[in-house]
């Protein structure tokens, strides 16, 4: 089994949530890292905290810290997020996903990075190391 390299963010990161039909601004577009996912029933867009926004958010959800799988991922890969998010839940700590074409991003509430970090780096083939800032 392949070893998995996971990199923990310096940065906090904050999720919003707009209506479906909002217009995302160029202020947000220039941000340095932000995803993006929009659905039949809402938009949702996840920045880095330290990067204020005036778009007022129907909902903000803030304090997460945010994991990044280390490898550029290819499709035919198999249960790497699995072998990720399974630890996580047996030890009842809440995730939130996001997924790149290159790789995947999960993300814990601040208070439980610690301890997700620890959780992590007991596992065979996982391997948590600090990584860079986004900003």
């Amino acid at each position: 089994m392949a070893t998995i390299q996971i990199k923990f963010l310096p940065e906090g990161f904050t999720i919003y949530q707009y209506e479906r039909h909002h217009e995302v601004s160029a202020e947000i577009l220039k941000a340095p890292w932000y995803t993006i996912s929009k659905t039949k029933s809402e938009l949702s867009i996840i920045l880095p905290s330290d990067y204020s926004i005036s778009d007022p958010a129907i909902a903000t959800e803030d304090g997460w810290r945010m994991f990044q799988v280390d490898a550029q991922m290819d499709f035919a890969l198999v249960g790497i997020l699995a072998r990720i998010v399974s630890p996580l839940k047996d030890e009842e700590i809440p995730v939130f996903v996001v997924s790149t074409y290159d790789t995947d991003y999960i993300m814990v509430k601040e208070d439980k990075l610690t301890q997700a970090i620890k959780v992590l780096n007991e596992q065979p083939n996982i391997v948590v190391k600090p990584g860079e800032s986004v900003l």
